[in-house]
């Protein structure tokens, strides 16, 4: 769960819609450039995880793949494991369950955008994981580790002195920083087009979200009509459970970096002990539903839904965040990277 500050929200180091222009009353939009769609879908190990012959911990182990080496995914089955998660993938070489293995769409190198606009883009990493670098090549320092679907405001295009392309994209955590960014290699990130980050239904006013806890389950509603549901990893318990009571969705930010490890400005009581910290950037498709921070989003650093893992936040798999992002209201514009909203306008989510 994201404890975020007013002052993070308000930061100028992430930046929003640009203003329009006096002239023409209109925030440029940079055309759409063809890409390349043609992805594969492999398994990234998050933990080292076994492949088995047969979709059963007592059959014979046929590889073993440590920690983000990855696997062709050929189909998925269900066969028992825990009382919460019966989904294997099925590969190459066997089985494999899929707690630890994230699904990842792998597309190839895609093409250099060096014209961006006033806003830049929205991107996703396409590949199974890439370098966050200080600078734009390959000897700079890596930052961080992003991961495939993870999505990021690309800000600026620049090409390095070998001629390769480089993203510099926004990072906002810690808040308050006017040096917040990171740059990664184009080649690696596929802008996302506006057509993906479309409001799915936006005249549709009477929608709600409903969680079971004890179900573990989420399921959006247009009055009485089921249109969408999905497992969750709720809350852990305690100081770390996921907060009952109706809410509604305040606001929604298709990239966050989450994360609660200290920095020079952080008041002593909003320290985390050492065994709580978590330093998540890239986290895709938040939709943020009281002012503690608690959100509905994707994980990347798990992959077994059903049962309760989080810090507080609603974790589901990241296409299930993407389309309940798209699908509740406040609706806002692929130019945004903030869609603010109250409890009269925004989709209510109750949880029981």
């Amino acid at each position: 769960m994201l404890k975020w500050m007013a002052a993070g929200i308000a930061s100028a180091a992430v930046s929003r819609r640009p203003a329009a222009s006096a002239q023409s009353g209109l925030v440029p939009i940079t055309p759409e450039p063809p890409g390349n769609d043609a992805w594969l879908l492999h398994g990234r190990a998050i933990h080292t995880v076994y492949i088995y012959k047969d979709a059963a911990t007592n059959s014979e182990r046929t590889a073993i793949y440590s920690r983000d080496q990855s696997f062709r995914i050929l189909g998925e089955v269900r066969a028992p494991f825990s009382t919460h998660n019966d989904l294997w993938y099925e590969t190459e070489e066997g089985y494999v369950h899929s707690a630890w293995v994230l699904p990842v769409h792998v597309y190839p190198p895609q093409p250099f955008i060096d014209t961006l606009g006033d806003f830049g883009l929205w991107g996703e990493i396409a590949t199974i994981y890439t370098e966050g670098r200080t600078a734009p090549g390959l000897t700079a320092p890596g930052k961080y580790r992003f991961y495939g679907g993870t999505v990021f405001h690309v800000t600026e295009a620049v090409r390095n002195e070998t001629g390769a392309g480089w993203y510099r994209v926004a990072d906002d955590y810690p808040p308050r920083q006017s040096t917040n960014h990171q740059w990664v290699s184009a080649q690696d990130v596929r802008r996302i087009p506006r057509a993906e980050m479309a409001p799915i239904h936006p005249f549709v006013g009477d929608k709600r979200i409903e969680v079971d806890l004890d179900a573990q389950s989420l399921t959006c509603y247009e009055a009485t009509e089921v249109v969408f549901t999905t497992l969750v990893a709720s809350g852990l318990g305690g100081g770390l459970a996921t907060p009952k009571g109706d809410h509604a969705v305040l606001l929604k930010q298709a990239s966050r970096h989450m994360s609660n490890v200290p920095y020079a400005e952080m008041e002593e009581e909003d320290r985390p002990a050492p065994g709580n910290i978590f330093d998540l950037p890239g986290v895709p498709w938040n939709t943020f539903f009281d002012l503690a921070g608690t959100a509905i989003h994707g994980a990347y650093w798990h992959n077994d839904f059903g049962i309760r893992r989080s810090h507080g936040c609603l974790n589901v798999a990241i296409d299930a965040a993407k389309w309940i992002y798209r699908w509740t209201h406040p609706i806002g514009g692929y130019e945004d990277d903030f869609i603010r909203s109250n409890a009269r306008v925004g989709t209510p989510v109750i949880i029981r």
